[in-house]
């Protein structure tokens, strides 16, 4: 029997119900295993595949089984795979790309409006017994200008959502022209060429890019220095992508108005984290594509990539992370 080691619980009731009637075992792991853990259990059950969805899968993973035909990220972030070592053994990396990109999208918003008007922070004071009506000022959405960092499919749908509020958009994406971005046909949309433009001009802020050796770190303390004090940065993409120690010194004394972070570095982050006693900090534990919905989409479509693998068919190069390791018999156009 055919197996998949899923590096986290188990997949959505649709997505292993799909998997047993394959006769696909399903193994799975507890959250954040480590990758020892991972690749104990690799070389125990000698997986034909692997669904990545929480912790890191590591060379020695990889290489713990013999017969792994192929990786799956089961959303789109394959920063915590190492993608080299896939591809010098010729496994191709999918990902569930576009499955998860409208749940994000809409937490990414749900962060704009709960840190704009201090949501979580009045509900646990009511909680308490205060009633801060006579203190309590927020900030509208309505007009503000919205700077997204990066067009992929979550980043557009952002920018769609927010359309009835009248926000100026723009946004900065190294890998677009404006021709290519123009084709998204988002009304109002301006493309930037420097992102210290979007910096500056921005009220909110909202990263979408994915994690590269040339985004991490991507906003620190030159880049925090450069938004206004009212501005807001959101961050459901990857935390790495934020140095913290700027954040927290940014938030504490007022360079910016406040931040919605549902990624971290590390994850977790440590219970005696500085970020924890900032009122103007909205956190929620990496929950951005956790919706019924997108864990169905995201599951079937993880456990599709599988079968397809598995069973020869061809596979979309848009869905491989290293479509080199393609060859003509398992390959699609788009």
């Amino acid at each position: 029997m055919r197996s998949v080691l899923v590096t986290g619980p188990a997949l959505n009731e649709a997505a292993m119900a799909m998997a047993a009637s394959h006769n696909l075992r399903v193994i799975t792991m507890p959250p954040y295993a480590t990758p020892q853990e991972a690749a104990s259990l690799l070389v125990a059950k000698q997986a034909d595949a692997v669904i990545v969805r929480m912790g890191h899968l590591t060379e020695a993973a990889i290489a713990a089984s013999s017969q792994l035909k192929v990786i799956v990220k089961h959303g789109v972030g394959v920063d915590t795979i190492d993608v080299g070592a896939a591809t010098r053994r010729g496994i191709p990396v999918l990902t569930a790309a576009g499955a998860n990109a409208q749940s994000v999208a809409e937490h990414a918003l749900a962060l704009m409006f709960s840190v704009s008007r201090s949501v979580p922070y009045l509900d646990s004071r009511i909680r308490r017994g205060f009633w801060d009506k006579a203190e309590s000022t927020g900030t509208e959405l309505f007009s503000k200008t919205l700077g997204v960092v990066g067009l992929g499919m979550i980043g557009r749908i952002l920018l769609s959502l927010v359309q009835p509020l009248r926000m100026r958009l723009i946004a900065f994406d190294p890998h677009l022209s404006q021709q290519e971005a123009a084709k998204f046909d988002i009304p109002g949309l301006t493309l930037v060429d420097d992102l210290n433009i979007l910096l500056q001009q921005s009220d909110y802020i909202s990263l979408h890019c994915p994690l590269t050796p040339a985004t991490r770190g991507l906003i620190s303390a030159p880049q925090l220095a450069l938004m206004k004090r009212s501005t807001f940065i959101i961050n459901t993409a990857r935390g790495e992508l934020i140095d913290m120690a700027a954040l927290v010194e940014a938030l504490s004394n007022g360079t910016i108005a406040g931040a919605g972070l549902d990624t971290f570095s590390p994850e977790p982050p440590p219970a005696d984290s500085m970020l924890w006693p900032l009122q103007n900090l909205v956190a929620t534990p990496h929950v951005g594509a956790n919706t019924h919905a997108a864990a169905t989409r995201v599951g079937l479509m993880a456990v599709q990539h599988v079968l397809d693998v598995l069973d020869g068919k061809l596979i979309d190069p848009r869905f491989a992370v290293n479509p080199s390791v393609l060859n003509a018999s398992t390959t699609t156009t788009a």
